[in-house]
């Protein structure tokens, strides 16, 4: 920001009549303009803000862990708002230990924790200082190998880090829980919330990460051990290499209830026929609770449409399949063809629909605001 430009600002706040709700500021200025931040943030016209937000953008090309290193803390003054903020975003900057010991955020109700250092002691701290915390963003956090996670009052976490452990230790109304990008060997272990209807995305390509529900493994999409059943999920997002039936139905066995799937298969389609058909005599036993299934990246392939047609003819309670196609497939021509080669007039479910839409390339991976984890379903696209 240009001098004038930080003037500009400093008059704007000065001249506010009454009590300021909100400010929002890009994160460099905690690194490059301290002095003027602490100034704007002691100004008595923000005296009852309850919403700061401090947004990161990493420059393109720029490696955040890199960036994280040379951070220095933020101006003290930061943090004089604790007793009134509802929700805060706090980015690029090093949060030390004595600054966040005994700080407590007795109304904050969603907080945003990006490209930031800080101690797995000061985070444990953070939280347990926020007793009606509901939503939680940990995006690019340095210092912390494991992410241990006990609070009474969240409902939805979002986590985009390269920590080696998440650990749900005891969550009783956590609802989502969203991998918005994984380390390629990160293990979460949920012990306890047992109201978890949301998950996702799982990466299949990430083979060596672990996903533990009790006795229960999922490494990478594939059931190591099944001995704990998830009865709670109701809502999945999987990333795969190419739609394969027998992982998912595998996943239904974990996820009995599942109600909405969304699946996602990489850019190039594959032609092949991976499907070798070992959970055949399972079909008849398992019971479909599938009303919605969202099929991104969905070019017609005679494998995509074999995956599809397999949940038309099986799951008795769809009420909806979305096909997310590319543009230059999105006309008549193509719907027509796809609703023969899907055998929609054999459909189990007569009141299931199929419908196209344009691939929006909406992902989760793209959230960047801690509003985004309050959303019923965070995987459905909002163009």
């Amino acid at each position: 920001m240009l001098p004038s430009r930080c003037a500009f600002v400093s008059a704007i706040i000065a001249a506010h009549q009454g009590s300021g709700r909100r400010l929002c500021l890009p994160a460099r200025h905690l690194q490059c303009r301290a002095d003027a931040v602490d100034a704007w943030l002691r100004s008595h016209a923000l005296d009852n803000l309850q919403e700061l937000e401090f947004y990161f953008c990493c420059a393109k090309h720029c490696d955040p862990e890199l960036v994280i290193e040379a951070l220095l803390p933020p101006p003290a003054s930061i943090f004089r708002f604790s007793s009134t903020l509802r929700a805060a975003t706090i980015s690029n900057c090093y949060l030390v230990d004595d600054m966040v010991e005994t700080l407590r955020f007795p109304h904050l109700r969603k907080l945003a924790l990006m490209c930031v250092k800080i101690s797995e002691v000061s985070l444990h701290n953070i939280i347990s200082g926020c007793p009606g915390l509901e939503c939680l963003l940990l995006s690019t956090i340095s210092s912390i190998r494991c992410h241990r996670i006990n609070s009474t009052t969240l409902r939805s976490i979002g986590i985009r880090s390269s920590s080696e452990q998440l650990i749900i230790e005891d969550a009783p109304m956590l609802e989502r829980l969203l991998y918005l990008e994984m380390n390629m060997q990160m293990q979460i272990l949920v012990i306890s919330a047992p109201k978890l209807e949301t998950l996702g995305c799982i990466p299949e390509k990430y083979t060596d990460s672990k996903i533990v529900f009790g006795s229960t493994v999922i490494q990478g999409l594939r059931i190591d051990s099944l001995a704990t059943v998830v009865r709670t999920v109701k809502i999945l997002s999987i990333h795969m290499l190419f739609f394969d039936q027998d992982m998912v139905i595998d996943l239904m066995r974990c996820f009995p209830c599942l109600e909405k799937l969304y699946a996602k298969e990489k850019s190039w389609p594959w032609d092949g026929n991976p499907w070798h058909r070992k959970n055949w005599d399972l079909l008849t036993s398992l019971d479909f609770r599938l009303k919605t299934i969202v099929l991104r990246c969905y070019h017609g392939t005679r494998l995509q449409a074999h995956f599809a047609t397999f949940f038309v003819q099986n799951a008795r309670m769809l009420e909806s399949m979305i096909l997310e196609v590319e543009s230059c497939d999105y006309n008549g021509d193509f719907f027509e063809k796809q609703h023969e080669m899907l055998q929609m007039e054999n459909r189990a479910s007569r009141g299931a629909r199929l419908s196209f839409t344009t691939g929006c390339h909406h992902d989760v991976s793209g959230i960047m605001h801690v509003d985004d984890l309050d959303l019923a379903d965070p995987f459905a696209c909002r163009c």
